[in-house]
């Protein structure tokens, strides 16, 4: 009987132990997935914060790009066919149109028809409205003027923001068909900003603005 207890006791051992390492591997096998999950799921979580980081920086800068402009500020003056002809402030990026209605509209004798209501206006603008009775050269500027008593200056060079077609057509290699091309870049645009702009007007590359560099400024 002892031979046989012994027997049956190894057997039981060997079974239990066998169920053991069973079980055992059994369990173990959920818990290495949910580890794997769960670092996965943390992964995706950083990066999900990570992209709402950089979106919320963007958007902080747009905002302020936004407020920067929203409260700038430019002083022009209008003279000429409107009711209250003066020097005005007004918000970065308004159009002629703004300014003449702050002015309190055109009078009777205003040109209006030759008027460029859309043009954008900038610091140091001043803006002339023809009568339509007076003998005029209705040029690029379609009856509104942007004069300023400083076109020439620094040694004589020509402030393209301000010059006249005729002025543009006294800068050596400036013809009258690029000197409109100018006024009208420079309308569209709200003007020049900076001398190496006007490489991106037709006819005039790289090699013919060296050569009038030293007869134009920007102001």
């Amino acid at each position: 009987m002892d031979k046989r207890d012994k027997i049956i006791g190894s057997m039981v051992m060997l079974i239990g132990c066998s169920i053991f390492l069973i079980v055992g591997y059994i369990l173990s096998q959920p818990k290495s997935t949910n580890e794997e999950e769960i670092l996965l799921e943390n992964k995706i979580q950083y990066k999900d914060n990570r992209a709402a980081q950089v979106s919320g920086k963007l958007d902080d800068s747009n905002s302020e790009n936004s407020n920067s402009d929203e409260f700038k500020k430019i002083i022009v003056e209008i003279k000429g066919e409107v009711k209250n002809p003066n020097v005005y402030i007004m918000d970065y990026n308004s159009r002629v149109n703004d300014l003449i209605k702050k002015a309190g509209g055109f009078t009777d004798e205003a040109d209006v028809m030759s008027v460029n209501s859309s043009m954008k206006l900038k610091d140091e603008d001043c803006i002339i409205i023809y009568n339509k009775n007076e003998e005029k050269n209705i040029g690029i500027n379609n009856s509104i003027s942007r004069r300023n008593e400083n076109t020439k200056a620094d040694g004589g060079k020509i402030n393209i923001n301000t010059a006249s077609k005729e002025e543009l057509n006294s800068i050596p290699g400036i013809g009258d068909v690029t000197a409109q091309k100018i006024i009208d870049y420079r309308e569209s645009e709200g003007g020049f900003k900076s001398i190496e702009e006007l490489t991106n007007i037709d006819r005039i590359g790289p090699k013919t603005l060296e050569k009038i560099r030293d007869k134009i400024q920007v102001r």
